[in-house]
C-alpha cells in the first residue's frame, strides 16, 4: 500500500486508515475473504472522510460505484480534458464495483456464510490489495492536489500554518507556553479556518 501511504504521511487526519491496512496487509494469504471485505471498507470510508470534509452530501445507501464516482467528479474542478477524466472516473469506478461485487459476494464477516463455503485463495486477495493501492490511492492523489477548499478542516493536517502562527503569536500562561494555534482551532474554529484560508492565498499571490 505505497501509494496510500504515501500521502497518509502527509496528512495526519488519514491515519485512522493504517488500521485497515494492516489488516489488509496481514490477510493476504491467512484470510482473503477477510482481506477483500476490508479493501472495499477502506475505500468507501476514504470517500465519506473527503466527502464530508469539502461538505458534498451523499446518501448512506448510495452503491460503492456511486460514492466513488461522486468523490473524484468534485474534486476534478477544472474544464481541462474533462471528458477524458469523466472516462477514467467510470473505469475506476468499475473497478471498485467488480471488487464491491467480491466483498458481497465472500466477505463472511458482514455478510453470513454457509460452513461449506468455499473461501477466495490468495491470489484474488493479491488483486483486491493492488487495486485498492491504485484506487485509494489516486483519490488521496487528486484530493490533495485539488484546488477546491476543504469546510472542514483537521488541525494536524496544517502543520506549516501552525508553527507559523504560534512563532508570531506566542503564548504564554502562567509560565507555560502554549500553542496559539491549537487554541485557536479549538476555541474559535470558524476564526482559525479564516486565518488559515489567508495564509493559503497568500502563498499562492
Amino acid at each position: 500500500m505505497k501509494w496510500i501511504r504515501e500521502h497518509i504521511s502527509k496528512m495526519p487526519s488519514f491515519n485512522y486508515l493504517n488500521a485497515h491496512l494492516l489488516t489488509i496487509e496481514n490477510t493476504i494469504e491467512t484470510n482473503p475473504d477477510l482481506c477483500i471485505e476490508v479493501c472495499k471498507s477502506m475505500i468507501e470510508s476514504l470517500c465519506k472522510t473527503i466527502l464530508t470534509n469539502q461538505a458534498v452530501a451523499y446518501n448512506t445507501d448510495w452503491q460503492f460505484q456511486t460514492l466513488v464516482k461522486l468523490t473524484l467528479e468534485n474534486m476534478f474542478t477544472d474544464e481541462l480534458h474533462k471528458t477524458d477524466k469523466i472516462e477514467l472516473i467510470r473505469r475506476i469506478a468499475s473497478v471498485v464495483q467488480k471488487l464491491s461485487e467480491m466483498r458481497n459476494s465472500s466477505g463472511f464477516a458482514s455478510h453470513g456464510q454457509d460452513k461449506q463455503h468455499t473461501p477466495f485463495d490468495k491470489t484474488i486477495a493479491l488483486l483486491a490489495y493492488k487495486t485498492t493501492d491504485v484506487i485509494g490511492g489516486f483519490i488521496l492523489h487528486v484530493y490533495t492536489n485539488s484546488n477546491r477548499p476543504n469546510s472542514r478542516i483537521h488541525y494536524e493536517d496544517c502543520q506549516p500554518f501552525n508553527e507559523l502562527f504560534d512563532e508570531e503569536n506566542p503564548l504564554e500562561l502562567g509560565g507555560v507556553i502554549l500553542s496559539a494555534s491549537e487554541a485557536l482551532y479549538k476555541q474559535d474554529y470558524e476564526a482559525y479556518k479564516e486565518v488559515y484560508y489567508s495564509y493559503l492565498n497568500n502563498l499562492k499571490n
